[in-house]
Parts: structure tokens; C-alpha cells; sequence
């Protein structure tokens, strides 16, 4: 046994989705051509006003969103129904990124990679500890960053691929590095 005891985790849900992928990359650049967006954590790059959560094309995305995002709320929240309340695009061109941000007010957030081509940009999520890891980590050599050490943790955008995370986790998405594809996400919020 070790004399090791994880006291504090951060958990983030993650699970590969079968949804039509050309619908959905259909309608967020038809949605693109019609919206202005707008920007919040956004450095160039569209990102869309809050989309209607009535959108028939959104529907299958929704179900599978509120599926998982109370299965993973049951295993550290509660054991209520999670419900999108907010859900908008995201279309990264070379070199866009979203910096640093969280999503106060919501319980849950998370994304939904509709389009991932290589060297497209990852998600990255910050230690809630970051401000006090970065002076630790300044002092010292790491030899081996792990999950105790490290001031960020990324995951790969991937296609069809749903994470989840606590609303309060700050992350940020990485440039996108491809200079002929765009990435296209969907985010989304939930209660």
C-alpha cells in the first residue's frame, strides 16, 4: 500500500459518439453564413451566438449530451437530470485559438469535435491549483510531470468525441496548426 492518498481530483468525462458527422458540419457552416457570432474567449475563429436548442438537426447531439452529462453529474454531483441551457459553435481556421476561461453558472460544460483534422489545436485544462503549482514547478526540476505536478493536462480534439468537465475548470483550446482545415466544435453548458 502506498503512503500516498489522493484527497482532491478533478474529473473529465470522455466517450467516443456514433452522430452523423456530415449533417452536423453541414449545419454549423450554413448556421456560420447566417450568424455575425460573436467573440468571448475567442482569438479569431468564429464562434456563434447561443444556438435554439430546438434546432432539428441538434437533437440526436442533445440527447447523447444530456445522456452522459447525467451519468457523469450522478457519479460526483447528484442524482439529477442534467439539461443543456446553452450550446454554440466553435470554427477555428489556422492559428485561432480560445484562451483561458471557465463557465460560471452552470454545472456542467463541455465539447462535441464535429471536425478534427491533424494538428488542429487540443484542449487543454488548467490545475485549480495553477497560480501556486507554477511557483512550486519554478523552484524545482520535474523529471516526470503526472497528474500531481503539472499545470495543465490536454486531450486531443478528436472527431465524434464528447468531454465533459466541471463548469469551473478553467481551459483554454491550443492554435489550430493546420493551415488548410478548419476544427469545428460544438460547446455547450448544462444545469
Amino acid at each position: 500500500m502506498t503512503p500516498i492518498e489522493e484527497i482532491f481530483k478533478v474529473p473529465v468525462y470522455e466517450v467516443k459518439l456514433n452522430l452523423d458527422l456530415n449533417a452536423l458540419q453541414s449545419f454549423c457552416k450554413d448556421y456560420e453564413s447566417k450568424d455575425k457570432g460573436r467573440v468571448y474567449t475567442n482569438i479569431g475563429g468564429y464562434q456563434s451566438n447561443n444556438l435554439s436548442l430546438k434546432e432539428d438537426a441538434l437533437q440526436p447531439l442533445l440527447k447523447e449530451i444530456e445522456n452522459h452529462c447525467t451519468l457523469f453529474s450522478n457519479s460526483f454531483i447528484n442524482d439529477k437530470n442534467q439539461v443543456v441551457d446553452t450550446i454554440w459553435i466553435n470554427i477555428n481556421k489556422h492559428k485561432d485559438i480560445n484562451l483561458s476561461h471557465n463557465h460560471p453558472l452552470s454545472t456542467l460544460s463541455g465539447v462535441y469535435y464535429v471536425k478534427a483534422p491533424p494538428h488542429c489545436g487540443s484542449i487543454s485544462f488548467e490545475h485549480p491549483a495553477l497560480n501556486v503549482l507554477s511557483y512550486y514547478n519554478a523552484s524545482i526540476s520535474v523529471s516526470n510531470w503526472n497528474v500531481y505536478n503539472s499545470e495543465t493536462w490536454w486531450k486531443e480534439a478528436v472527431e465524434n468525441s464528447l468531454y465533459i468537465f466541471p463548469s469551473w475548470l478553467n481551459h483554454l483550446v491550443g492554435p489550430n496548426k493546420n493551415k488548410t482545415e478548419e476544427r469545428i466544435s460544438i460547446s455547450f453548458n448544462t444545469n
